[in-house]
């Protein structure tokens, strides 16, 4: 018995240590516990919306919706820019997969690749075989090369890994036209020159987005917080641009730039003096908006090109990209006297007429230095304020000068918008720069009356002619007729704007009709259009001598017509190397080609219906397909035109399939007509010779010794003007049109 009561009580001992532990156990769980309910309190109601912000955006996942960016438009509706959709191509590296979940090679991949988007093979490796997540292979890629993609990955049963993504691209339709004015894109779609830069917050939109809850697989899960905001479309704009004037503006700009070998190009703006609306603004040089990093234009090789930094690359890219019109400062000679004579007449200093107002001896002493008139074999005597502004006399108007003094001149060209920023929603621009109103002396005096020694741009001197073409009230220049949104259908007119009166309507109207006396009596005759009344004035401002590698300036400025006038034309080339540096003789023929179109187009009735024309009896050339050669010649021979022909057929049963001249057009008796069939239609290309300046039988006959045909406009005098342009290749046969005008004195 004492040994069982012994075992019971060590049984009873063990017993009582499994009960210590239990509570032990059951202590720390119930703290585990509490501090867990503590820690999900605290998530909850402390830190709750911060996590349950967190998880969400974890999840969400955001699809940004890009905006299309708003369409550029001239005047008249006519697309000038406008965005495409195209796609950007990428891979991810490692991971473009067959079907059967392979990895595709790097030199595959790259190999493919670089031969259908036409990229370096080694650059193109190089991104497929890197360690990054993703790597953008080509951008703004068309329709056409996502096909070629396509049927490769198929043919090579890639199926992972390569994305195409939705993008867009811009699209200029007209290439060149308009190149300075408009500007271009990024590829980000953002505007980088013109107005694509100015406008890019009207034209670019606001992005929107699809917001959609994922799981941690990607796929998307039931959400009723998923959003879409949709994207607000880019504003289109109008411009107040005529694609039609523009391209008008830019035939003859070009052409003047080559015939008289301007090594800095040239500019041409057109402009409605009643509205400010400006019409055309060509520069030349221009370039393929498409192509805008192309080095054509700068006119180097591809090995020169590479051995320039990349500062001097793209400040000769930039140049060929500025808007000269806008961004340039240039002296603008004698075309700026029409200021002049605005302050002196406004201010009642001088009359139009009276004729012993200025006296002229060839020179004029100003302080230490004689400053010679542009006439150098000699003098224009005594004048009226109508003789010096048709003669362009330089010492008349720097008495004119001295007449009315700085603070009135300095009053003038305030008021002109000669010292502020105009057309800066156009390109960057510039206010002129004059001399320092405390530091003009009698020099700086006299040449800054006749145009030189200040600087100016050409949409600043222009706006001025405007504002005395439009009665003496200066109109803000608008380059942005109307803006719309395409998503609500509504349309923003950009209103006129009149700023001052500058002029009184009476000191307009004499200015005008002496700008008529310019070209129907003085130093602008090349300006004539026959049938409608012109004005204008010549200018040419010669390089200062910290410049002479500039050259000379060259430019006309005419306003048509002089009743309620419509038009105001700036024509400026620099740097003219040809037969002339005067502004009458190279710019002034310029302006009456232009607006010899412009008028009539524009609707603009003519003074008369009877052009001068020397066609009105001469033959016409008759239809002659489908002719037998021998019908043919019979005919052309009865209306003394010359035949052309290389058959070794029968001329009785050979017939005419095509002809050069076309039919319809009038030649004279003795011009050849080139006859082509089916056995032969080989076509031969001539040299088109320069005609220019002289007369009308010595320019026939270099015209026919190249194997080409003349039509001339015009009685007598020498050839001002040619189309097509000299030293182009042209089809043998081709007509010639030429005209001719009185050979006239010229000025400055």
């Amino acid at each position: 018995m004492i040994k069982t009561k012994k075992k019971f009580k060590k049984v009873k001992n063990e017993n009582k240590k499994p009960k210590g532990k239990l509570f032990i156990l059951a202590l720390i769980s119930t703290l585990f516990f509490v501090g867990l309910a503590i820690r999900v309190a605290y998530i909850q109601f402390v830190k709750g919306e911060e996590y349950s912000s967190a998880a969400y955006n974890q999840q969400m996942k955001n699809k940004i919706i890009s905006p299309k960016r708003g369409t550029i438009y001239d005047s008249n509706g006519e697309v000038l820019a406008h965005s495409v959709s195209v796609d950007t191509i990428s891979l991810n590296p490692g991971k473009v997969c067959y079907r059967n979940k392979k990895v595709v090679p790097s030199d595959v991949l790259a190999e493919g690749l670089s031969n259908i988007f036409e990229l370096d093979y080694n650059n193109t490796f190089e991104k497929v075989d890197s360690q990054k997540s993703v790597v953008v292979i080509a951008r703004k890629v068309e329709t056409d090369k996502v096909t070629e993609l396509q049927n490769w990955m198929k043919e090579k049963d890639i199926t992972t890994g390569i994305n195409i993504d939705e993008d867009s691209k811009r699209y200029y339709p007209y290439n060149d036209l308009a190149s300075n004015l408009i500007g271009f894109c990024g590829s980000d779609n953002v505007g980088l020159w013109g107005i694509e830069e100015r406008w890019n917050e009207v034209l670019t939109g606001t992005s929107g987005k699809i917001v959609t809850a994922k799981d941690v697989s990607g796929k998307a899960i039931s959400d009723e917080n998923e959003q879409y905001v949709a994207a607000q479309n880019g504003n289109n704009i109008y411009l107040t641009i005529d694609a039609k004037i523009q391209a008008i503006a830019e035939k003859y700009l070009k052409q003047a730039v080559m015939e008289n070998n301007c090594s800095r190009g040239g500019n041409v703006i057109i402009m409605n003096p009643q509205n400010g609306d400006i019409l055309a603004m060509a520069t030349y040089p221009n370039y393929n908006l498409n192509m805008p990093f192309s080095i054509e234009p700068i006119g180097i090789s591809k090995e020169e090109w590479d051995t320039l930094s990349q500062e001097e690359q793209s400040e000769k890219l930039s140049n060929v990209w500025k808007n000269r019109a806008v961004s340039d400062l240039y002296e603008p000679g004698s075309t700026f006297k029409l200021i002049t004579t605005a302050a002196a007449l406004e201010e009642n200093i001088v009359t139009t007429d009276n004729p012993t107002d200025f006296f002229c001896t060839g020179t004029y002493h100003v302080a230490d230095r004689d400053i010679s008139c542009w006439k150098t074999d000699g003098s224009h005597g005594v004048q009226s304020l109508r003789l010096a502004l048709e003669h362009s006399c330089n010492p008349a108007f720097m008495q004119l000068g001295q007449k009315i003094g700085p603070n009135i001149l300095y009053k003038y060209y305030e008021a002109f918008g000669f010292f502020s920023k105009v057309g800066d929603d156009i390109a960057k621009a510039y206010e002129g720069i004059f001399f320092d109103f405390n530091k003009i002396g009698a020099v700086e005096l006299a040449t800054m009356s006749f145009g030189q020694r200040i600087t100016i741009t050409p949409l600043q001197l222009i706006s001025a002619v405007s504002t005395i073409s439009n009665d003496g009230m200066y109109v803000r220049p608008r380059i942005v007729k109307q803006i719309e949104n395409p998503d609500e259908k509504s349309i923003e007119v950009v209103e006129v704007e009149k700023i001052r009166q500058v002029i009184s309507l009476e000191t307009s109207q004499k200015i005008k009709d002496m700008m008529l006396s310019v070209v129907t009596d003085g130093t602008g005759g090349h300006a004539k259009v026959d049938g409608y009344s012109i004005g204008g004035k010549s200018g040419t401002s010669e390089p200062t001598e910290k410049n002479t590698s500039e050259g000379y300036v060259a430019s006309f400025v005419a306003i048509s017509p002089i009743e309620n006038t419509q038009l105001v034309v700036l024509v400026i080339l620099y740097d003219p190397q040809g037969h002339s540096h005067q502004g009458g003789q190279t710019a002034g023929p310029v302006a009456a080609q232009i607006l010899s179109e412009v008028l009539p187009y524009m609707g603009i009735p003519s003074d008369t219906t009877k052009m001068v024309s020397n066609d009105n009896y001469l033959p016409i050339v008759p239809n002659l397909i489908d002719k037998t050669v021998s019908e043919a010649k019979r005919v052309l021979q009865a209306s003394g035109f010359n035949v052309q022909v290389n058959i070794s057929t029968d001329e009785n049963t050979t017939l005419v399939s095509d002809q050069t001249p076309k039919a319809g057009i009038k030649l004279e008796a003795g011009a050849t007509i080139y006859l082509y069939t089916a056995e032969n239609e080989v076509r031969v290309s001539t040299t088109v010779p320069n005609i220019k300046g002289m007369s009308i039988s010595v320019a026939k006959n270099a015209i026919r010794a190249a194997n080409l045909n003349i039509k001339v406009e015009g009685i007598s005098g020498v050839v001002v003007s040619q189309e097509p342009s000299y030293e182009t290749k042209q089809e043998v046969g081709t007509v010639v049109n030429v005209t001719v005008k009185e050979e006239l004195k010229e000025a400055q």
